[in-house]
C-alpha cells in the first residue's frame, strides 16, 4: 500500500470568498471573541449587515465539511481506514469511540447553532426597530432558521439524545448545565424541528433580485443556500410521515416549472432539471462524473445539483477532501463498496457498474475515493478548488422512492430506481390505436403527492413532464433491480398485467433493501450513508424489535467480512442496543 506524504495541499486556503468577508459574532456567542469580529451593536444595522451574517454562518457550515463526511461515511459500510489512519479514525470505523475522540466532539456543531440563535434573535430585533423590512426579514430569518434545523438534524443523527437550545445568550460551555438545557430524544427533536421549520415565513429557494443572490469572484450564490423543500422532505421521512415527505420532495422534483415557466413542454432546461432526463445533454453513462468534476455552477451539473458549497484555493476554509482522501490518504473505499459496483449487471448483460464504479467513484490499484476529489490533478497540487454537494436530484429520487414504497406505491419506487416512470407504467401491450391517455402515469389523481405524468404519445400527442425520466439505474446503463416476484405476488394468472400483492410487508422490505443497495452505488462517499442506514434501522426497529438492530449490524459488518477481517466487537454491539449506534455526547 502506497503511503502518501501529508501536506500536499496543506497551507492552501480554500473556501467561499464571501464567507470571509463577513464572519460575525457577539460577545455572548463565543467564549473568546476574535479581534476581527464585529460586536452585536455594529453588526446588525441594515440588510447588508444581515446578509453578511447569513454568509458568515455558511462559512462556519463550510468548516464542518470534513467532520460531516467522516462521521456519515466511515461509520457506515462504504468507507474504511488506511494504514495512515490514526486511532481515532479507527475508533469510528470499529464503533468503539472514546470520549477523548475529537471527531465525536459535538462542540463544532453547537458553535454554529449558537451563531444561528444569535442571528435569529438579532434579525427579530432589526425587524422590530425597522432596520429590516418584513420581506427582507422573512428571507434571512428563514435561511438561518433552516440551516439551524439542518445542523440539529445532523447532531441528532450522530448523538441520538442532545440538548435543544434556542437561547441567543447561550455559550457552548453552558451546555454542561443539564438543568438549563436538558437532553431530548431524537423523535422529540424531530417534532420540534418540524414545528419550527414549518413555521418559517419563507420556504421557497432564494428569490432572484434578493441581495443575497449575486456573483462573487465568479461564484453565483444561488445554490449555496439550503433547499428548504429538501430539508422538509427529509424531516418528514425521518419522522415516518411518508406522504408529507413525498409532498416536499415532489415540489423540488418539479421545480423546473418554476425556474423555466416559459419552457414548459419545451427546452432541455425544463425537461432535464432535477428529473434525471434522457436528453442529449443528460448526465448518464460516461457523463455521470460531470456532476462531481465540473466547475461550480457548470450548466449541465446544475440539472442535478440542488445545494452545494464551493471551495476555492484563494480562500479559507480549505478543501478538506483532497487531504482526507488523497494527500494524507486517511480514508479509502471499503472492499464492500467495490464489491457492490463490481457485482452489477449492465443493460447489455456485461458485468460491472462501469459508469459509477472504478475510474469514477474510486481508482484502480490502490483504491482512492476519486469522486470527492472532483477535477483535482496531483500534477497541479495547489489547484485545490472544488465543491461540497449536499443535495442533488438522484438523492431526492431515492428518498421519494423510499417514501413511496413505505406508503404502498412500490411501483413508483421501482420506476424511479430503474428505468423511469414511463417504463414502469407502460403495459406490455399498448392500446390500439396508440392512445396513452390512461397509462404512463402513476395515478389518475392529478392532485396526489404521488402523481407523476410520463405520457409520451401521438394520438393524442403527449410530451408530459416526466416522459424524459430514465431512472437511476437506467441513467447508469444497468439492468433493472428486481424483487423475487414469486415471493410477493400472485403469479397464478397468466397474462395478468398487475399481479395482486400477496405479502405487502415483505414486498416493502424487499424494495427498501433494493433502494438501500442502489443508494450505495449512486451516493457513495457523499456523506449520506450513515444517515440512510440509521433512518432505515430506526424505522424497522420501531415496527419489529430487533429488526433494525440486525439490519444496521449486518450492513456495517459486511465491510469487514468483504475485506477478510474479523468483525469488531463494537460493530457486533450495534445489534444489541440502539444506544450503541450513537456517539458519546461530551463537549470538549
Amino acid at each position: 500500500m502506497k503511503t502518501y506524504k501529508p501536506g500536499l495541499s496543506k497551507g492552501i486556503a480554500a473556501g467561499i470568498m464571501c464567507l470571509t468577508l463577513c464572519l460575525f459574532a457577539c460577545k455572548s456567542t463565543f467564549d473568546i471573541e476574535p479581534e476581527n469580529v464585529l460586536s452585536s451593536e455594529n453588526a446588525y444595522q441594515n440588510v447588508y449587515d444581515a446578509d453578511a451574517v447569513v454568509m458568515g454562518i455558511y462559512g462556519k457550515v463550510q468548516g464542518l465539511a470534513e467532520r460531516y463526511m467522516v462521521l456519515n461515511e466511515l461509520r457506515g459500510d462504504l468507507e474504511d481506514v488506511t494504514p495512515n489512519s490514526d486511532k481515532y479514525l479507527k475508533q469510528l470505523n470499529d464503533h468503539a469511540v472514546t470520549t477523548d475522540n475529537s471527531w465525536a466532539d459535538p462542540r463544532p456543531w453547537y458553535e454554529v447553532i449558537i451563531n444561528c440563535n444569535d442571528a435569529l434573535a438579532n434579525f427579530s430585533k432589526m425587524l422590530s426597530d425597522k432596520r429590516l423590512s418584513q420581506a427582507d426579514y422573512n428571507i434571512r430569518y428563514s435561511e438561518v432558521g433552516a440551516i439551524r434545523t439542518w445542523l440539529y438534524l445532523q447532531a441528532g443523527v450522530q448523538y441520538g439524545t442532545i440538548p435543544y437550545i434556542t437561547d441567543p445568550l447561550a455559550k457552548v460551555t453552558d451546555l454542561d448545565d443539564a438543568s438549563r438545557y436538558p437532553m431530548i430524544g431524537f423523535d422529540d427533536l424531530l417534532t420540534r424541528l418540524i414545528d419550527f421549520t414549518m413555521a418559517l415565513p419563507n420556504k421557497d429557494p432564494m428569490p432572484a433580485g434578493t441581495s443575497l443572490v449575486t456573483t462573487l469572484d465568479t461564484y453565483n450564490t444561488t445554490k449555496m443556500f439550503i433547499n428548504k423543500y429538501c430539508l422538509m422532505g427529509d424531516l418528514y421521512l425521518w419522522k415516518g410521515n411518508y406522504t408529507q415527505a413525498a409532498h416536499y420532495y415532489k415540489i423540488i422534483m418539479n421545480y423546473a416549472d418554476v425556474l423555466y415557466p416559459t419552457l414548459i413542454d419545451a427546452g432541455e432546461n425544463w425537461t432535464n432539471t432535477y428529473k434525471l432526463g434522457n436528453a442529449s445533454t443528460r448526465l448518464s453513462a460516461g457523463n455521470w462524473m460531470v456532476i462531481f468534476a465540473s466547475s461550480f455552477g457548470e450548466r449541465y451539473s446544475n440539472y442535478e445539483i440542488i445545494w452545494n458549497l464551493p471551495f476555492d484555493k484563494k480562500f479559507a476554509p480549505e478543501n478538506p477532501f483532497i487531504d482526507l482522501f488523497y494527500s494524507r490518504y486517511l480514508v479509502k473505499p471499503s472492499a464492500q463498496a467495490i464489491k457492490n459496483w463490481n457485482s452489477q449487471t449492465r443493460s447489455d448483460n456485461t458485468p460491472g457498474d462501469t459508469f459509477r464504479g472504478v475510474g469514477r467513484s474510486y481508482t484502480q490499484g490502490t483504491p482512492i475515493i476519486a469522486k470527492m476529489l472532483g477535477s483535482y490533478n496531483p500534477a497541479l497540487p495547489f489547484e485545490t478548488s472544488g465543491k461540497w454537494i449536499l443535495c442533488r436530484a438522484a438523492m431526492i429520487h431515492l428518498r421519494m422512492s423510499e417514501a413511496a414504497n413505505r406508503d404502498g406505491f412500490d411501483r413508483i419506487a421501482y420506476g424511479f430506481m430503474n428505468n423511469g416512470i414511463r417504463s414502469a407504467f407502460t403495459p406490455a401491450a399498448l392500446p390500439v390505436p396508440d392512445n396513452v391517455s390512461n397509462i404512463m402515469q402513476t395515478t389518475l389523481d392529478t392532485k396526489s403527492d404521488y402523481y407523476f405524468d410520463a405520457r409520451q404519445g401521438e394520438f393524442p400527442r403527449y410530451r408530459s413532464a416526466w416522459y424524459v425520466n430514465e431512472g437511476i439505474r437506467g441513467r447508469a446503463s444497468l439492468a433493472p433491480a428486481k424483487v423475487d416476484s414469486a415471493k410477493f405476488f400472485n403469479m397464478t394468472i397468466p397474462g395478468q398485467e398487475n399481479k395482486p400483492v400477496t405479502d405487502r410487508p415483505g414486498l416493502t422490505i424487499a424494495m427498501e433493501d433494493l433502494l438501500v443497495n442502489e443508494a450505495a452505488l449512486e451516493l457513495a462517499f457523499e456523506g449520506n450513508r450513515w444517515q440512510d442506514l440509521v433512518r432505515i434501522a430506526l424505522r424497522r426497529e420501531k415496527i419489529t424489535a430487533g429488526a433494525g438492530r440486525a439490519f444496521l449490524r449486518d450492513k456495517v459488518a459486511a465491510k469487514f467480512t468483504a475485506a477478510g477481517l474479523p468483525v469488531p466487537a463494537g460493530v457486533t454491539a450495534l445489534g444489541t442496543d440502539v444506544k450503541n449506534w450513537y456517539l458519546p455526547f461530551k463537549m470538549k
